[in-house]
């Protein structure tokens, strides 16, 4: 050990086990908190998915009305019995939704498909039907329908749904899915 004068001590030999010991114990603790950290890192990234969709008041006239609920490949039929086989031989890992509410007036689900590869959003995208849509600028592909829209962008396909037909309320749901496109990793 070297002192502040720059001499060298000698360390009694009891006095080096001790400090090996200790130093043993704050190396343990150390990879203990850092394990910790980054399991904490983990959780927090898997909470990531929420922050895919707006919060109340960060698209003009919308409202978040409930929690979001999440549905793994597995148990997507839970949510969409009927046609869950379609998204998941398209390779879906898991489906987040959230219901919202425009301006009091209308209410509307929001649903993203996080897919395995970009490969699954574009066919999941092709299935749907063209007619009586208009394309859109917005994601890598979009259509506009009376009272819903859908697109995909990267890994995520995602359909907003309203339950009132408007002129209005379709320019809201454009509102909504550019804030949900925003919010989406590439």
């Amino acid at each position: 050990m070297i002192n502040s004068q720059n001499r060298v001590l000698s360390i009694p030999a009891g006095d080096c086990n001790r400090i090996f010991r200790r130093l043993g114990t704050i190396q343990v603790a150390a990879v203990l908190a850092l394990a910790s950290l980054v399991l904490g890192c983990r959780a927090k990234s898997g909470s990531r998915q929420e922050t895919l969709f707006p919060e109340s008041g960060e698209v003009a006239g919308w409202a978040k009305s409930g929690q979001i609920r999440t549905f793994a490949a597995g148990n997507l039929w839970e949510y969409v019995d009927g046609d869950a086989e379609r998204y998941v031989q398209a390779g879906v890992s898991k489906t987040l939704t959230a219901d919202y509410r425009y301006q009091d007036k209308a209410d509307a689900v929001a649903d993203i498909y996080q897919m395995a590869a970009p490969a699954g959003a574009q066919k999941i995208f092709s299935t749907e039907s063209a007619r009586d849509s208009q394309p859109l600028p917005l994601g890598d592909e979009a259509r506009l329908y009376k009272s819903s829209l859908v697109f995909r962008k990267g890994l995520y396909f995602v359909r907003l749904t309203a339950y009132e037909d408007s002129p209005e309320v379709s320019r809201g749901l454009v509102n909504l899915a550019r804030g949900i496109e925003s919010k989406l990793p590439r």
